[in-house]
């Protein structure tokens, strides 16, 4: 998936062995610089989970994956976007995350667009998310893109989307 500014790809085990071994290899492999800031350099650990999970789960792939948030101009991947789960009666839930220095121009914003859109054309018909009370930048994000409160309690504001 991808417009002008970004492309979002599913990540692969190839990619998650590149960058359990180093950004480097990532790069040198994919030609993509790894700046997605605490979303994709996380623990080998974590990385290991992923590789676990898409292997026991292969039904889930590419769909119920981390997607690599990548900008275009200059080949980096920034963040990440994911949907939780397989739509469960058309329903699942996204999650995304983005290095803080790429925050205020709108990428997030685009990221989600184009995984609605994915998400649409493959049986969701309804997705969930939610933020922290305090996350306003998550908040507008999903907002801009036709999310609506649901309900909230102490600590997170859960959001829902009808794709009509």
């Amino acid at each position: 998936m991808e417009n002008d500014i970004l492309k979002v790809i599913p990540i692969t085990i190839d990619m998650i062995d590149c960058l359990l071994e180093s950004n480097e290899a990532f790069y040198n492999n994919y030609g993509l610089i790894n700046d997605g800031g605490e979303f994709l350099v996380p623990s080998k650990n974590y990385l290991l989970l992923i590789r676990k999970r898409m292997i026991e789960r292969k039904e889930e792939y590419p769909l119920a994956v981390d997607h690599l948030i990548v900008l275009k101009s200059i080949n980096t991947v920034i963040g990440s976007i994911y949907y939780k789960y397989l739509p469960k009666d058309g329903v699942s839930e996204i999650g995304y995350g983005m290095n803080n220095k790429y925050e205020g121009h709108g990428y997030m914003t685009s990221a989600l667009k184009l995984m609605i859109e994915y998400g649409k054309a493959n049986g969701i018909e309804i997705i969930k998310a939610d933020t922290l009370i305090q996350n306003k930048k998550s908040q507008n994000v999903l907002l801009r893109n036709g999310f609506n409160e649901d309900y909230r309690d102490d600590k997170n504001i859960y959001f829902i989307r009808r794709n009509d």
